[in-house]
């Protein structure tokens, strides 16, 4: 049987990522996808990054007449009525999906990597109680291999994660059904030239937006939400009544989901780790999952390289730092917007529209705030400014009593939940209470798509 230093489950953007970090330090690396060739990266045509997130990652760019499809620099987000913008700039490429990955696929290989089409994952070998390797299938055959460190990057599916034993020491959870962004992209032409876009608009009320396609007449309507595509769908109907979008003939639709709940409580145990979807590292304010995983590779490239360079075991203990890394880089951050954003699906498109009107709540800052992955922090003034804000709302009959106790619960919630992520335990040995008080803590908080059920 061959023997690798880490065998990674998934050649998509994480998997082949983090094969490229590893494989340029010289480590062996294999990476196995179910997925043929031509099949990879097909969830949907077109993605997005920030232009200064390549320069971050040290991604290679993408080429015209390839995998670029186009960029856009000005965004603006708007009321439930279409409202009081707020205007920003953010420099962001459009690109193939499927093409992209392919490229990533052979920058991996570039730099390495052995890298199998066609190739699902089995089981786990177990030596000692230990994960020693995997067994997969290809071409009809079952192949064992052994690597020191075992890698799930097979998205959603979490096709590793969910196999682990109970007591390993990463959740195994099956990501749920209500716990998934139902994500629906209306691919359009415009009939009116004086409507072609330059730029991005958003509505955060029904989660929907239009951005920039490959066609210069044309855009990508799209819709995000819980529950469930017949949701999305009925939650667009609702936005086409509210906002007037130009008139457009449709081409055609895509369909994928995103996870869309808290990630496990540790990413690593014992020769594993768990990244990318399979780990739920989505942003809460966007559902985008891509760079977002990139920060936690990063940070396990580092650790694991040292271990591997030091030729020490790749123990829960010795992997622990890339959990309390993540959490001080991202974690914490996410975790208190997941929170606080629960509630802000209680609010009416009045509620929303008087928000959008006085900069409170959906503000300017808020939103540039979540752009930048950064934690919603307000200074004492702010807070009055909002609490004085929201009364006069109430005394004019703007805002009801109750949307104001969901919003303070969710924004007291979410900085319960970020300050106890800033106490992420440094030992191990600490770490069942620390997952003993965060239970609590997300149990308040409720979840989206409960939320949403309360409502509808």
């Amino acid at each position: 049987m061959e023997n690798y230093d880490v065998i990674i489950i998934g050649a998509g953007t994480s998997g082949s990522y983090f094969g490229s970090k590893l494989a340029e330090k010289g480590f062996k690396v294999l990476i196995i996808d179910k997925l043929s060739e031509e099949k990879i990266g097909t969830k949907y045509d077109i993605f997005h990054i920030v232009k200064k997130d390549f320069e971050r990652f040290n991604l290679p760019y993408p080429e015209k007449g390839n995998d670029y499809a186009f960029e856009f620099s000005d965004n603006a987000t708007y009321s439930a009525f279409g409202n009081y913008p707020k205007k920003g700039r953010n420099h962001v490429i459009g690109m193939h999906l499927h093409l992209y990955t392919l490229r990533l696929n052979h920058w991996a290989q570039a730099k390495g990597c052995v890298l199998k089409y066609n190739a699902s994952f089995k089981d786990f070998i177990f030596k000692n109680r230990k994960i020693a390797g995997i067994k997969y299938q290809e071409n009809g055959n079952e192949i064992a291999v052994f690597g020191k460190l075992i890698a799930d990057c097979s998205g959603i599916a979490s096709v590793a994660r969910t196999h682990l034993p109970d007591d390993y020491g990463v959740e195994n959870f099956i990501i749920k059904k209500e716990e998934m962004f139902y994500v629906i992209l209306r691919y359009v032409r415009y009939l009116d030239e004086s409507d072609y876009l330059n730029g991005s608009r958003s509505w955060p009320y029904y989660k929907t937006w239009e951005a920039p396609q490959p066609d210069p007449a044309g855009a990508i309507l799209g819709i995000g939400a819980n529950l469930s595509f017949g949701f999305a769908e009925k939650i667009y109907k609702e936005f086409e009544t509210k906002i007037q979008l130009p008139q457009y003939k449709l081409q055609h639709k895509e369909k994928g989901v995103t996870p869309y709940r808290r990630p496990p409580y540790s990413f690593v145990a014992d020769n594993f780790i768990v990244m990318g979807d399979a780990a739920c590292l989505t942003k809460p304010h966007a559902g985008e999952g891509i760079t977002s995983s990139m920060v936690q590779i990063d940070i396990a490239s580092e650790v694991v390289e040292n271990l591997l360079k030091e030729n020490k075991e790749l123990t829960k203990e010795n992997l622990w730092p890339i959990n309390k890394k993540y959490i001080e880089a991202q974690g914490k951050t996410y975790a208190g917007m997941l929170a606080t954003l629960v509630g802000a699906v209680s609010t009416t498109p009045k509620e929303n529209d008087f928000f959008f009107k006085h900069d409170i709540i959906f503000s300017t800052k808020s939103f540039a705030l979540m752009a930048a992955d950064q934690e919603l922090k307000f200074s004492f003034k702010e807070i009055l400014r909002i609490a004085f804000k929201l009364l006069g709302g109430v005394f004019s009959g703007k805002v009801k009593i109750r949307t104001i106790r969901s919003l303070l619960k969710a924004m007291k919630n979410g900085t319960r939940i970020s300050k106890h992520y800033h106490k992420f335990p440094s030992d191990p040995a600490d770490f069942p209470l620390w997952v003993k008080h965060a239970e609590k803590i997300w149990i308040s908080c409720g979840s989206m798509a409960e939320s949403l059920n309360k409502i509808n």
